[in-house]
């Protein structure tokens, strides 16, 4: 519902509610700068929205509804406290006033969700802000939003190919913030229109590229260098990746994680493993993408590969 929106951005220019999208939150913000509590609150909710768009979460729409004294005034504001979201025009006052009577709001400053035909979907996000200190839980209380407001999720890449949440990972490769290299992390969600994972480490949330997380898998190992069917195999874990040398270091056994320098031969992945795939002469097409093994042929020593929901090639670990 547009409710005939006059809306500009923080720019001064006009905005067109039909660039809202069924997969947008929508927050109604009444405050003022000449409001004490509003003063505390808006830096609140400015890092909110921030940390929101620092892990790649950009769906939230606040929308200003401002009852300062003047237009000049409101700028002032704007531009000195507020995040870069959108304003209701200032001469909009029927609006303004309609909206206020709408959602009861009798004081400010007042947080308001809205769902996708304009009722209310959350009354009191400003105490859901407030009570947010970590980038986890600026996330969870904003996934409570979207399910609260009925927000569609983002249009998302083909599932095949994505890590699953949940998994475990260790950052690597990291040129911009080198120190966050080696890291262990969780994977929570993922973000479609940026092609990023939204990674938690201890009580952070990153924004990364598939490229550097290494998924901290469980796989089956041998310490013979060139093993048939009835040699030993062992469960481990990955562990590491030597950049170096490009050699896998796993951690074998449960109770003595030793660290071992494994050829191709000697590992034999699980069935949903993500893998990205390389150096490929037949189905060039396939190489940089990013596939789920789902069997392992002992005869051909190959694996299959589901690309997408109808595509899997056959392809050796030397090309994984």
């Amino acid at each position: 519902q547009s409710y005939g929106l006059q809306l500009v951005d923080r720019s001064g220019k006009d905005f067109d509610t039909q660039q809202l999208t069924s997969s947008d939150v929508i927050a109604f913000y009444f405050s003022a700068h000449w409001c004490p509590p509003c003063q505390h609150f808006t830096p609140v909710l400015k890092k909110f929205y921030d940390t929101l768009h620092s892990i790649g979460e950009r769906s939230l729409k606040i929308i200003f509804v401002s009852s300062d004294k003047s237009e000049p005034e409101m700028w002032k504001y704007m531009y000195e406290a507020h995040g870069d979201w959108l304003v209701l025009k200032y001469a909009s006052t029927d609006l303004r006033d309609r909206l206020s009577r709408q959602f009861q709001v009798s004081g400010i400053p007042q947080l308001i969700v809205i769902d996708g035909v304009g009722r209310q979907a959350v009354r009191d996000a400003r105490q859901d802000v407030m009570g947010a200190s970590s980038s986890t839980q600026v996330l969870t209380t904003y996934h409570t939003w979207k399910t609260a407001a009925g927000a569609s999720a983002a249009p998302q890449a083909d599932s095949v190919a994505q890590l699953p949440f949940g998994a475990r990972v260790l950052i690597r490769g990291l040129q911009g913030k080198p120190e966050n290299n080696g890291l262990e992390g969780v994977v929570q969600s993922f973000d479609a229109s940026q092609r990023r994972y939204v990674v938690n480490v201890a009580e952070r949330s990153l924004s990364l590229k598939a490229a550097n997380l290494l998924q901290l898998l469980k796989l089956q190992v041998t310490t013979t260098e060139k093993p048939t069917e009835e040699d030993p195999w062992n469960e481990a874990e990955v562990a590491e990746f030597d950049e170096e040398t490009g050699d896998l270091l796993c951690s074998v056994g449960d109770s003595e994680k030793v660290k071992r320098r494994l050829e191709p031969a000697q590992v034999r992945l699980n069935s949903g493993a993500l893998v990205a795939v390389h150096d490929l002469k037949g189905g060039k097409e396939w190489n940089e993408q990013n596939g789920k093994v789902v069997g392992f042929d002992e005869t051909t020593q190959r694996y299959t590969v589901q690309m997408t929901s109808d595509k899997s090639i056959k392809i050796k670990m030397d090309n994984m």
